[in-house]
């Protein structure tokens, strides 16, 4: 068993306010063939670097709690020239490697942008 499961990262800067309105706020993806559909509350959502915090993760993860995901959403850092949050999808299975892809919706250029990484569980 490792410390992390299957991962895939985004690559959309989140540590800004982020506006969820009713044209971006539809998250789809599939998780070894099943798919997933998360609506977001429209709102106004901050996230703190500094704090490594962000109601947005809080507000996806409270809309998928009544769901049976296999995959939590987490809050990950990027340091390239700029520090920066992206949103972080992870298998919840920390034992074998998991396909994650299919991710789409009109909240993905919000949210999520290109899958920057999708690495295999680790320590």
């Amino acid at each position: 068993m490792y410390k992390y499961g299957q991962q895939v990262w985004g690559s959309v800067d989140i540590s800004k306010q982020v506006t969820i309105t009713a044209s971006n706020n539809i998250f789809t993806f599939n998780v070894d063939g099943s798919s997933y559909a998360i609506t977001i509350p429209v709102g106004t959502y901050t996230t703190s670097r500094q704090r490594h915090e962000s109601e947005l993760i809080q507000a996806i993860s409270k809309a998928t709690s009544a769901q049976n995901i296999p995959v939590q959403f987490i809050l990950g850092g990027m340091h390239y020239d700029e520090k920066y949050n992206v949103l972080i999808l992870e298998h919840t299975d920390t034992s074998n490697e998991h396909v994650i892809d299919q991710l789409a919706g009109n909240a993905m250029d919000t949210l999520f942008g290109q899958v920057k990484f999708n690495l295999p569980p680790r320590d």
